[in-house]
């Protein structure tokens, strides 16, 4: 069998891994004097420790690490590019200390340092060359993933397989509209071969199967094999006649780390006071729906009592509709009413804890809806109507299935107009986004965390396309360390952070809100300081019931979401990967609400062009919110030496649909880079603006210089053991890698190829170059007959697919065992090809 594994645009790797070491062919990469060239946009697999030693499981074989403490590499930036770095180790070793910098013109422009619990983020404020250096000063070996974007374009994808929590023997089903038909719950039961199922509304169903999983165990994420064998059952389910959506009953928890302050310092920072003013109804008539633990009230066994900051805004009682949703399995409340432990009570029972988590809810209501009486603390929008909708239960955690079944009845509900989710899994379930879909297009809004992780991976439900999803910024407008990036940050909000005080008031950085304690077996009220995108949330949710209240007939999601497109709703505090749209801006928003209307905005897309060798042309579309306004052009400008348009805006006439951006190849130069700006005037009757598409041209990364590693190609046993048949080893040519295998034995194998950067024996960890036939996260078997196999591709990464990509998670990888290798290329690894 022979074959090509082809390498991701812009990918390099460490020169002086610990395998290139263990084969004498480390270039050192520790200086300024000796610093690895790597192209300006790209992504970079690395290797570092700050000792030597054999590895914990070198038995039979030995695998080494060795010193390394410094990595430098030079390149060429464009002005605001992004520097993060991402970091693995086995859990063998301590924690490490890593430092990030760069550098230009000599001195030193950014910097940034931790453990690597969280990814490293660094900027390049001009243009021009530069030095990034990663280093460490404790610590044993860990891998990197270092990554370079320029301004305004997202490079920080997951580097390491998502590994969400979720219920073990139980699954959420969408059956399709042919399979819905008149079946109940005994009916589907029967038909699913499930011991149970329980309607979710809108054809979703929960399904459970035999054994009941250990959802008592409050241990959701250690039931090991049960965890593998209920993604098996899963994928049986998708194949079974009628089912159009099955995944697993994802587990969501609240997005907050705890801790305690007295200031409110997170009000004036996004200009709420003067937004009162210009709202003075302050949310009057407005139905926020807070999805969460449920609401603290001095007795739990009845509805009312509730916190006196939140007593006058919350709905009144009605026995005819449920507000607690959380199910027996994970409730601590002791009067639900039914089997499954739905009930018309939302008050949270607490749970006796010193440390208690469960009124998280409070704490987020209370930022919503707190009353602007002069006691205690004040809400964004202290007039609404609160919603109340308990769906986290024992230790602030809740499943899928009861979300689900809260976002279809709040969906339907006419009195709620936003609805905060202030939890957060990894888990991209199809069945709510289905339901946060539904809630959108009945006029409501769905605001969300982004997630406590401190990284790009994705966090839903934020990052589904109808969440508003938030991160955290602190007193100072800047990122909460904890808080994540990229695709699932629509804007930020005041989320604190107790490692700062950036307002310099002596005090944390903490949100200040409604709280209750239960530890001494009485309920009484109190106020917490808590930090996380729990907290800045609700202040978004806030602010569309403060322009909801002002002008309801012109706020819409739809609208919001425009608005918050065009830079109307927020304040510019840093990079869209970080900040998405900025920092929300209580006062513009009502502004915005109060114009009566949408102003004309048209976006482009892509928002920044990049081309290279492999790409010199590329499509740029345009889109006008509201639909069918008609637009005009009124100036264009770029440099038409470097790009042309097709075809050109031209003043006076209407923007095209799309135009086709090309490089006027005569004029450019290989080996160098240009850049220009796509700037186009237009206006729509009263309105105005400019399209700003910024555009790079850079032809120094050629593509025969990708190069991922060294990498091992590996056949593998069908069976579980995965153990490695037949091995051979290739380095980069020309942007790809060449394998061949002689004298297999036919039969079935798994074909993977990785590096092994550490050398710690295992290829394909998180941080290392991995390939799998025929797509990466999903192998397949591969047949190797009597006659050979020729034309096999794969195509290696450092990047890792998504769980929306693969279609469930993949739980407990660990990478591919390697036989011996030695202290050289030789047997049983043979070099097929070298280009050092």
């Amino acid at each position: 069998m022979s074959g090509t594994i082809t390498i991701e645009s812009g990918t390099r790797v460490d020169s002086d891994t610990a395998d290139d070491s263990r084969l004498n062919e480390a270039i050192s990469n520790n200086s300024s004097s000796t610093a690895q060239l790597v192209p300006s946009t790209g992504i970079l697999g690395g290797y570092l420790s700050n000792t030597s030693g054999r590895y914990p499981d070198s038995d039979e074989f030995v695998f080494e690490y060795v010193v390394d403490g410094q990595d430098t590499f030079r390149a060429d930036l464009a002005a605001g590019s992004t520097i993060a770095v991402q970091v693995f180790r086995d859990s063998d070793f301590p924690a490490p200390t890593i430092t990030l910098s760069v550098a230009q013109g000599g001195a030193l422009v950014d910097s940034a340092s931790g453990t690597g619990s969280t990814p490293l983020m660094v900027s390049a404020p001009d243009e021009g060359p530069a030095e990034i250096s990663v280093g460490t000063a404790s610590g044993g070996p860990f891998r990197y993933v270092l990554s370079v974007s320029t301004a305004g374009v997202n490079n920080f994808q997951g580097s390491h397989y998502s590994q969400p929590e979720f219920v073990p023997d139980e699954a959420i089903v969408l059956m399709s509209s042919e399979g819905q038909g008149n079946v109940n719950s005994q009916g589907l039961a029967r038909a699913l071969s499930v011991s149970s199922a329980k309607s979710l509304g809108q054809g979703a169903w929960l399904v459970r199967r035999n054994p009941v999983g250990a959802v008592a165990s409050q241990s959701f994420g250690s039931v090991g094999g049960l965890r593998d064998e209920t993604l098996r059952w899963i994928a049986e389910l998708k194949a079974e006649p009628g089912v159009e959506v099955a995944e697993p009953n994802y587990v969501y928890r609240a997005q907050t780390d705890r801790d305690l302050s007295s200031l409110q310092w997170n009000l004036p920072l996004i200009s709420l006071p003067l937004a009162w003013q210009a709202a003075p109804a302050r949310g009057s008539s407005i139905g926020v729906a807070v999805m969460d633990t449920g609401l603290f009230t001095s007795t739990p066994q009845t509805y009312g009592n509730w916190h006196l900051d939140l007593d006058a805004n919350v709905v009144p009682f009605s026995s005819d509709r449920i507000l607690d949703y959380v199910s027996a399995d994970l409730d601590i409340d002791p009067q639900f009413n039914d089997r499954l432990g739905y009930d018309n009570n939302p008050a949270d029972p607490g749970d006796g804890k010193p440390q208690s988590s469960n009124f998280h809810g409070t704490h987020v209501a209370g930022i919503v809806a707190a009353l602007a009486n002069g006691e205690g603390v004040n809400g964004v929008a202290p007039e609404i109507s609160l919603w109340p909708v308990r769906v986290l239960g024992r230790d602030g955690a809740g499943t899928l299935d009861d979300l689900v079944a809260a976002m279809n009845w709040a969906a339907d509900n006419p009195d709620i107009d936003v609805i905060n989710l202030s939890l957060g899994g990894v888990g991209p379930s199809t069945v709510l986004e289905a339901a946060i879909n539904r809630a959108d297009g009945n006029g409501k809004l769905v605001v969300a965390a982004a997630g406590n992780q401190g990284t790009d991976e994705l966090t839903y439900p934020a990052a589904f396309e109808r969440v508003i999803g938030v991160g955290a910024v602190d007193a100072g407008k800047v990122r909460a360390s904890y808080s994540n990036f990229g695709g699932s940050v629509d804007l930020v909000a005041p989320g604190g952070d107790a490692t700062r005080d950036a307002n310099l008031d002596g005090n944390a950085d903490l949100v200040i809100s409604t709280w209750g304690v239960d530890d001494g077996g009485e309920f009484i009220r109190s106020y917490a300081g808590l930090q996380g995108t729990s907290m800045a949330a609700p202040h978004v949710a806030g602010v569309y019931a403060l322009m909801k209240g002002a002008n309801a007939e012109a706020v819409t999601p739809g609208q919001f979401r425009a608005w918050l497109a065009s830079g109307r709703l927020t304040e510019s505090v840093g990079s869209s990967t970080e900040y998405g749209a900025g920092l929300i801006n209580a006062l513009r928003s009502v502004d915005a609400a109060l114009d009566g209307s949408v102003n004309t905005i048209v976006l482009s897309s892509p928002s920044a062009i990049e081309f290279d060798l492999a790409r010199f042309s590329s499509d740029l579309g345009f889109t006008v919110y509201p639909e069918g306004e008609s637009v005009v052009v009124d100036g264009v400008a770029f440099n038409t030496d470097l790009i042309t348009l097709e075809p050109a805006p031209t003043v006076g006439d209407a923007l095209p649909d799309s135009v086709a951006v090309s490089v006027v190849e005569a004029n450019i130069v290989e080996g160098q880079s240009y850049a220009t700006t796509i700037e186009i005037d237009y206006s729509a009757g009263a309105d105005s603006g400019t399209i700003e598409v910024p555009v790079s041209i850079d032809l120094r990364a050629l593509t025969d210089e990708r190069d991922a590693g060294r990498h091992y190609v590996l056949l593998v046993s069908p069976d579980v053991s995965r153990e490695t048949i037949e091995q051979r080893v290739v380095t980069a040519r020309d942007g790809s890698y060449s394998f061949s295998f002689d004298d297999i034995e036919p039969g079935e194998y798994f074909l993977v190829a990785g590096t092994d950067t550490d050398n710690n024996g295992f290829i394909c960890e998180s941080g290392e170059a991995c390939a799998e036939y025929p797509v990466n996260g999903l192998p397949e078997k591969i047949v190797i007959g009597e006659e050979r196999v020729t034309g096999v591709t794969l195509s290696t990464s450092f990047r890792r697919p998504t769980i929306a990509s693969m279609g469930l998670p993949r739980l407990g990888f660990e990478g591919y065992r390697l036989k011996n290798l030695g202290n050289t290329a030789a047997e049983p690894v043979r070099t097929l090809e070298t280009n050092r």
